[in-house]
């Protein structure tokens, strides 16, 4: 079943309009958005930035203001293809790290991605809490993606450009700050539909670049079969299945539910992963698939962990055979 944000209306095409300080927004369907002092503002600036470089900014100063967050980002999706990066508030060597793996191999475990894009979700404002497995943010992948960009809550914009083509726009919270609160989740909510009109008609008019050019998607498309690859000639059936889902987030319990089995099961196909890879944590899986993702060729059926393997830890193929 395709998640789907809570109730709120289409695009607005005349929602700035509606605006003013101090005064409340009817979002339809009974969603209405009390309008923060300088909100209103924010909007006329970004309004006037459409089709501008300093768009995606204007964007986070609007959204900033209504409810305060430290970052923001935007990615472009083509199909399933990798995100590219299109906007990035904060400049860091530790951010930076952190997009380019989620651009490159990342983006196949993220709950953003196997939960709405690959789902096709409905455009809407999404918290994270809302589609990741549960416990997630014990997880290693929390931890590792979420912790080395230091983010402790976060959400995403999501406005589907045509039937191929996907922007979303993140806003999160840095560690030392508390979560969103629900009113600030219903505020972000109700915003939707503006933020959405304004996304729309600034990529009518700017375009995004080179991001759909053939080129750059087919640079990017050879990316989507390293999941679908990764142990295929090494693992199971079933242990593959146990680890895309351990790098997804999902505890033993979750992972059960999804796989149709039971917790006791799930811990034994587990248990055989983990003696395979010569592992003994969810870390060291996390680890294990970024680095054998460095083995991936678009060009060649081998299996990329087979190929780390053979390089790194013959002993473990040698002991399979």
């Amino acid at each position: 079943m395709k998640p789907e944000p809570p109730p709120g209306p289409g695009p607005v095409d005349t929602a700035p309009a509606l605006l003013s300080i101090g005064t409340a927004a009817n979002c339809g369907d009974g969603i209405v958005l009390d309008i923060a002092a300088g909100t209103a503002d924010k909007f006329s600036s970004c309004i006037a930035s459409i089709g501008d470089g300093d768009f995606w900014q204007t964007l986070r100063d609007v959204i900033c203001a209504q409810v305060p967050h430290q970052m923001s980002a935007a990615f472009v999706y083509a199909d399933q293809e990798p995100p590219v990066r299109i906007y990035n508030s904060e400049k860091s060597p530790e951010r930076d790290e952190v997009h380019k793996i989620l651009s490159s191999v990342g983006y196949l475990i993220s709950p953003y991605y196997n939960g709405l894009i690959r789902t096709k979700a409905h455009s809407g404002f999404y918290h994270i809490d809302s589609i990741a497995p549960d416990a997630f943010r014990d997880s290693e992948y929390f931890e590792v993606y979420y912790g080395r960009k230091q983010v402790e809550d976060e959400g995403m914009f999501l406005v589907h450009l045509d039937d191929s083509v996907t922007a979303v726009f993140m806003v999160e919270r840095l560690r030392n700050t508390a979560r969103f609160s629900k009113d600030e989740l219903d505020d972000l909510y109700a915003l939707f539909p503006f933020i959405s009109s304004l996304i729309e008609r600034h990529v009518r008019l700017a375009g995004l670049g080179d991001v759909l050019s053939p080129e750059s998607r087919a640079t990017r498309s050879a990316f989507r079969d390293v999941s679908a690859r990764f142990g295929a000639d090494f693992l199971s059936v079933r242990e593959r299945d146990v680890a895309m889902l351990i790098l997804r987030g999902h505890s033993s319990k979750s992972a059960a539910r999804l796989l149709d089995i039971s917790p006791e099961t799930e811990r034994v196909h587990r248990r055989r992963l983990y003696s395979k890879l010569g592992i003994g944590s969810h870390s060291e899986l996390f680890w294990l698939f970024l680095q054998a993702s460095e083995y991936f060729d678009p060009a060649s059926e081998i299996d990329p962990l087979v190929l780390f393997l053979r390089e790194r830890r013959p002993e473990l193929l040698a002991a399979s055979e």
